[in-house]
């Protein structure tokens, strides 16, 4: 069995990992290039490696176990970044059938290794002890029990999305612009989105001591994981679609109101609120304007507006928000303090309503100076994280 520290540290350069592909991200968006290669960096390289962390840690502890195997995050984490790199120089220089197929490959290999090390783990504990995963006597039962639940529906999720990635190899480049798009909401919606979720109600109850209302968390849960199945496998075909943009709506609008009420009741003010409650207004705002132009009621920008409000505000802004929660600020670390900590969240934050302002009102300026304070802000953090990740 691997101890805490192990896994833990393979959880901070995940982490590390994830922060410092949110700068790259910031400097794409300067220079506006493609969606494929905002998707590539932004959450191939950013989002889902810190998830892919934070479940390693997490996901074992719910049967009160630790990864069986410590080199697993270890290998998962390299095949994770060549693979991105492999991806990202595909789509830069147009050597798709080569490297970007390679990348595809790796990048599954990698998906594999991370579903299989948590199976390794979780399956054996729960066959010696099927309560393993039972919640403790004073937290909602049937609540905790639902989130159990979404876990496998959401690794299901990555799983679908990688089938799908990797059925894009034999045909490159002529099915990547309409297939492309699915992958990345299933990848979005279904894994992190959902998890973030389902984690996440157990997290804020964890840290801030609150208890969110039992009817709106499970209205949030199955929401959120019906909607990525409708969204994903409907790509921009009614009427499936257009259904599954209103029940994600539901879940993302649900999830923020959890989110507040949680704020409003809890006595602790830590600074990781400030990311989590800032992450689920982005993320209410970026699927409202979504929802919109789907059924015939947004402007022409608000796709262009949608992502970086998926990416910076509700994505980006909730993982920093967690990642302080869980790596407290290291004040040994010159000018690491609580104060740079928020400091960082609302660069962000600022950074990416600038952003989005410059893309609604078409000037240019705004888009570069909103994404020069997103990139201040990412940086900030990922100085912090370093931090905990090299003292």
């Amino acid at each position: 069995m691997v101890g805490a520290g192990g896994v833990s540290l393979w959880t901070r350069l995940f982490a590390m990992g994830s922060a410092l592909s949110m700068a790259a991200l910031q400097v794409a968006f300067v220079f506006d290039t493609s969606y494929r290669t905002v998707g590539i960096i932004g959450l191939f390289g950013a989002v889902l490696p810190m998830v892919f962390g934070m479940a390693y840690l997490l996901v074992p502890s719910y049967v009160g176990e630790t990864l069986t195997t410590e080199w697993l995050p270890a290998v998962h984490l390299g095949i994770t970044y060549v693979a991105v790199g492999l991806l990202l120089g595909g789509e830069l220089w147009g050597a798709e059938y080569v490297l970007t197929s390679i990348g595809t490959l790796l990048w599954s290999i990698g998906i594999g290794i991370f579903v299989g090390g948590l199976l390794w783990t979780v399956l054996p504990a729960l066959a010696a002890d099927p309560a393993a995963m039972r919640p403790p006597e004073n937290r909602p039962q049937w609540t905790t029990q639902l989130v159990m639940i979404l876990i496998p529906v959401a690794v299901g999720y990555l799983c679908i999305g990688t089938v799908g990635f990797i059925s894009l190899v034999p045909t490159f480049p002529t099915l990547i612009e309409s297939t492309f798009p699915s992958v990345v909401h299933f990848y979005a919606t279904g894994f992190a989105a959902l998890l973030i979720f389902a984690l996440g109600i157990r997290l804020l109850t964890g840290f801030f001591n609150v208890t969110p209302p039992t009817s709106l968390s499970w209205l949030v849960l199955l929401c959120g994981a019906v909607a990525p199945g409708l969204l994903s496998a409907n790509f921009w075909q009614s009427p499936w679609f257009v259904v599954g943009a209103g029940v994600e709506l539901i879940a993302v609008a649900g999830y923020a109101v959890l989110v507040a009420v949680v704020a409003y009741r809890t006595e602790n003010r830590r600074i990781g609120l400030y990311g989590i409650g800032l992450g689920g207004l982005s993320g209410l705002i970026a699927v409202g304007i979504a929802t919109a132009n789907v059924v015939g009621l947004g402007w022409t920008p608000s796709i262009a507006a949608h992502v970086p409000l998926v990416l910076n505000g509700f994505l980006f802004l909730t993982i920093i928000g967690y990642a302080y929660q869980f790596f407290p600020i290291s004040n040994e670390w010159w000018g690491a303090s609580d104060q740079a900590g928020i400091a960082t969240i609302l660069l962000l934050g600022a950074g990416t309503a600038v952003q989005v302002t410059g893309i609604a009102v078409d000037n240019s300026w705004l888009h570069v100076g909103g994404s020069t304070g997103a990139l201040i802000g990412v940086t900030g953090y990922a100085y912090l994280m370093a931090g905990r990740v090299l003292r």
